[in-house]
């Protein structure tokens, strides 16, 4: 009793607009002579004598029984486990992303620390493809992208598979309410996101495998960076390969939302072991190659370099970049070049912001300002 009584409270949860999808995506034709106030009739693909009636308002008393009844029903006629129908049910309402590791015990278990790592990989790997939707770019810093942060809040976590270790993740995503043949520019950026996933996936395969083959070096993931590649998805689909010995990741469209640009339902991209290399020197180089504006350093000038006639001049300041000591080199206007050498005479400590890239194994700040020079209250 317990058990029906959980799946009809479940059942309850499915959204009405859910069930019509399921329906209409499965084959199911609405019948022409069925213009009840109360239900529509579905006639069933596999026996036109199989009719599912769906009731017309999710506000019925009894409506949780009767979407636990129609699951029944398509569970019988499909084939299929009861519960399984009422758990697609569930999701019909967003994207599917599936992680599925290769190195799972017969038990289908990994270790505590294994699983841990790869939840946190898996957010990872949703977070650059929400930051490649927003702005397509080599890296991202954690934290920098807003409308990324607030797409990962709502993105949960689903009910675990047999057969392996698999991380399912739901990524709600608002119904269509356009025909097929929607444009791009009008999708929610809930889709976009996913969309970006599976092309970044796609694109990263497929550089790789040019790059295994001799034909393409780094300029392959460069050139693809609209697809969604960048360092932190090479860096988490790497990780995520590296923990599970071998990765699969697969997207799937909500039913009340199909893709009508993808051909198929469901894009799945696979991963091994030998990958791992490849990924991680792409992530590295890509990282490297990536300018990061508005970015804030505070270190002591080093250097100091400035022609008579050039009214601007060159200072190198030591400070800490990604957690390491460096030389970071900047070009000053004649003004903010003042207080660096004051500063410098000073021995004080300088604060200040710019777009922070790398040149090989040389830091520069470009367009430097907001110049402050931190001094020393204790004299």
């Amino acid at each position: 009793m317990n058990g029906l009584t959980n799946e009809v409270t479940l059942a309850r949860t499915v959204a009405l607009r859910a069930v019509h999808a399921y329906l209409c995506t499965h084959g199911w034709v609405r019948a022409d002579d069925s213009d009840w106030a109360t239900a529509d009739v579905y006639l069933s693909p596999l026996d036109e004598r199989e009719a599912a009636i769906v009731p017309a308002s999710e506000e019925y008393a009894d409506y949780g029984t009767r979407i636990y009844q129609i699951a029944e029903q398509i569970g019988r006629i499909e084939g299929r486990q009861r519960l399984a129908v009422l758990s697609d049910l569930s999701i019909a309402e967003s994207d599917l992303v599936r992680v599925r590791l290769s190195n799972a015990q017969p038990d289908n278990t990994v270790r505590l620390t294994d699983g841990a790592a790869v939840l946190e990989e898996a957010k990872n790997l949703l977070l650059a493809a929400a930051c490649s939707a927003a702005r397509p770019q080599r890296m991202y810093l954690a934290g920098r992208n807003k409308a990324a942060a607030e797409y990962l809040d709502g993105v949960r976590l689903g009910q675990t598979e047999r057969g392996s270790y698999v991380i399912n993740l739901l990524s709600p995503v608002a119904p269509s309410l356009h025909a097929q043949g929607t444009l791009f520019l009008l999708e929610p950026f809930e889709r976009r996101v996913t969309r970006m996933l599976a092309s970044g996936l796609r694109a990263s395969r497929h550089a790789m495998d040019r790059v295994n083959r001799g034909v393409a070096d780094i300029g392959e993931f460069e050139s693809r960076l609209s697809e969604g590649i960048s360092a932190n998805l090479c860096r988490s689909v790497a990780r995520l390969t590296e923990a599970g010995k071998g990765l699969e990741v697969s997207v799937s469209w909500a039913m009340t939302r199909p893709d009508h640009q993808e051909v198929g339902e469901r894009v799945a991209v696979a991963f091994r072991p030998p990958d791992v290399a490849v990924l991680d020197e792409a992530a590295r180089v890509l990282a490297d190659r990536q300018e990061r504006t508005d970015e804030e350093i505070q270190g002591y000038v080093s250097r100091l370099a400035r022609d008579k006639t050039d009214p601007t001049g060159t200072a190198n300041i030591k400070a800490f970049v990604d957690g390491k000591m460096a030389s970071v080199q900047a070009v000053f206007d004649s003004e903010d070049y003042g207080e660096i050498t004051r500063a410098h005479e000073a021995r004080l400590s300088v604060s200040l912001e710019g777009d922070l890239h790398r040149e090989g194994h040389r830091w520069h700040l470009r367009n430097p300002r907001r110049v402050t020079v931190v001094e020393d209250e204790d004299g």
